[in-house]
């Protein structure tokens, strides 16, 4: 069983959200991109905690500003109409902003039994499960009946708004519902079947009080691999303990008051009062174990170690059976947090190995790392960006998805998110840009990636996540006698964060001799030692393709070193550089 797909309206920084998800979903994006908040708002429809838990209710800053500023723009242009009813109850209802949060669920048959009440739609056959959380007026009518209160006492234009905005929009009127789509409310016992577990990434304390180093992840743990033969085992050892304890201590001595007494048959009486053995519950007797690492506590050691070995005891709670949850989910912020990188690789192959093997947990989780994302398994990414999300799965086909799991120099992060990148089609542009990037300290905060064929699915998706900000993409190519793909990409030069350029000649070598004096460079630099020295522009040029990687190589040291502070770039190389630097074309 898993969450497929998740649609979510108006919470915190995420306006309008219907995304993909997988069995375990890798969230990625820069800060304040939203992904905190989608870990969130995932568990809301699972709040199954009973009386009065004060996280089923949001507050007005958990709705989203842009709804609640297009709400009071509408009070402010349409006042007159409401205090006279031209705005009826129904349009108004429309304008109210709402929290709803709705997941669809995909059960595996022998799960159906558990997901009968979730089924909403029937399509083709096929039944559609789910839930829905939801934050909204509790009453319509009494909700607009207040605002047309406000509006007929109080002066509402674009200054005033800000004074009066929690009157405008009175949270004490709204409250949280959790149910199924188009059939409603859901009963606390079957919403309990459905459980999960959040680790924020502000987590110090999660493995620093001693009482976490015993904690109920662990105790769950020991609980599920005792079996009834064991528990009995358990009970007889403690009954030997106990003996013991007697014996040592020697308690029966304790128990003599008949020797303080005048009566001859005392001892008939004090003789038989005993010390008997309180056997606990397995659950206490396994409160006081606690966790430790190299025969020393636990609480001895580092934050990092603390945090990967009570994360790893949380996870495997999790995915052992528990008699009243048939799903877990699991939301994680950054696991790396506190790790070095050693310690990271030995989560994500834990991640990797545990989610593979269990289908009753599924797991969410942000990171910055590129260590914690599976290149095998790009269809799991979810990119985030101004409380945006995109799936990979849903933004490209699966062969285009094989390319980028195979693409040695895939970094999601710095080709998504980056400042300002340049991607080109080969490790010889590739080498060949970084070394004069290298040269010029003031250009070293490009970044290059080798990327090469293709480039047009991702300049899609990068604008998608990248248009309107101050972040720009360079795109090398060469030309390759192909005319068409030149006219395709260069298309893209419309928009003002990207900027395509094409060699004029086939290939990049060509290019770079025909530069103005670079030729004359470099005859009298490497002559003699490529066999250059007597050769022509075209024939230089054919021989460095030929000797590509020897030569290349040792021209970009130079280059890196500044001995080639004359070679001047070619000129398409030269105008994305210049766009990186200006932001002009």
């Amino acid at each position: 069983m898993y969450i497929s797909n998740v649609k979510i309206s108006n919470y915190r920084n995420l306006r309008n959200i219907d995304v993909e998800l997988a069995q375990t979903v890798t969230i990625i994006g820069s800060n304040n991109s939203g992904k905190s908040n989608l870990l969130k708002a995932i568990t809301l429809p699972f709040l199954a905690d009973e009386i009065a838990y004060v996280g089923k209710n949001l507050t007005w800053f958990d709705i989203n500003n842009s709804a609640k500023n297009d709400y009071y723009q509408f009070l402010i242009d349409n006042k007159e109409s409401i205090l006279t009813d031209k705005v009826t109850l129904e349009d108004f209802k429309k304008q109210i902003p709402k929290i709803k949060i709705e997941v669809n669920i995909i059960p595996k048959k022998k799960e159906l039994y558990y997901v009968k009440e979730l089924g909403y739609e029937i399509s083709e056959g096929n039944i559609s499960y789910g839930l829905y959380y939801e934050f909204a007026p509790a009453n319509d009518l009494d909700f607009y009946k207040a605002i047309k209160g406000v509006l007929m006492s109080e002066e509402i234009n674009s200054k005033t708004v800000n004074e009066l905005k929690l009157n405008l929009l009175p949270i004490e009127l709204y409250k949280y519902s959790i149910g199924v789509p188009n059939r409603g409310s859901i009963s606390y016992d079957i919403l309990k079947q459905f459980k999960y577990t959040s680790l924020m990434a502000e987590r110090d304390e999660f493995s620093k009080s001693n009482e976490k180093l015993g904690s109920k992840s662990l105790v769950k743990i020991l609980q599920a691999k005792l079996k009834d033969g064991d528990k009995i085992e358990v009970e007889k050892e403690y009954s030997r303990f106990f003996d013991t304890l007697k014996k040592i201590t020697n308690v029966d001595s304790l128990i003599n008051w008949q020797e303080y007494s005048e009566l001859e048959n005392a001892s008939d009486f004090f003789q038989k009062i005993n010390i008997l053995p309180n056997m606990p519950a397995v659950s206490s007797i396994f409160n006081s174990v606690r966790l430790g690492y190299d025969s020393e506590n636990l609480s001895m050691q580092g934050l990092g170690h603390r945090n990967l070995i009570l994360l790893m005891v949380l996870i495997n709670s999790l995915i052992e059976k528990d008699s009243d949850a048939v799903f877990n989910i699991l939301t994680v912020e950054e696991p790396e947090a506190h790790l070095c990188i050693n310690n990271i690789r030995l989560v994500a192959s834990f991640i990797k190995a545990i989610t593979s093997k269990n289908g009753d947990l599924q797991l969410f989780y942000s990171t910055h790392n590129t260590e914690l994302i599976d290149k095998l398994k790009l269809k799991n990414v979810i990119l985030m960006s101004g409380g945006n999300a995109y799936s990979i799965k849903a933004e490209f086909n699966d062969e285009e998805i094989n390319y980028l799991s195979k693409n040695p120099n895939l970094d999601l992060f710095k080709l998504f998110y980056a400042k300002k990148c340049i991607l080109v089609e080969g490790l010889t542009e590739e080498l060949f840009i970084r070394s004069y990037l290298d040269s010029k300290k003031e250009l070293n905060d490009i970044e290059v990636i080798s990327f090469h064929k293709g480039f047009k699915r991702i300049i899609d998706l990068w604008l998608k996540i990248n248009s309107g900000s101050s972040n720009r993409l360079g795109i090398v190519r060469d030309y390759d006698d192909e005319p068409a793909a030149k006219k395709e990409h260069e298309v893209y030069n419309k928009y003002p964060e990207v900027c395509v350029k094409t060699t004029r000649a086939y290939t990049l070598e060509p290019e770079i001799v025909n530069t103005n004096g670079n030729y004359e460079i470099l005859k009298e630099k490497y002559g003699e030692k490529f066999g250059w020295n007597i050769l022509s522009k075209e024939q230089l040029s054919d021989d460095w393709r030929k000797n590509k990687s020897y030569a290349m190589l040792e021209i970009c040291k130079d280059l890196s070193s500044g001995y080639l502070e004359n070679l001047e770039l070619p000129q398409h190389i030269q105008k994305i550089i210049d766009f990186m630097i200006t932001g002009k074309k």
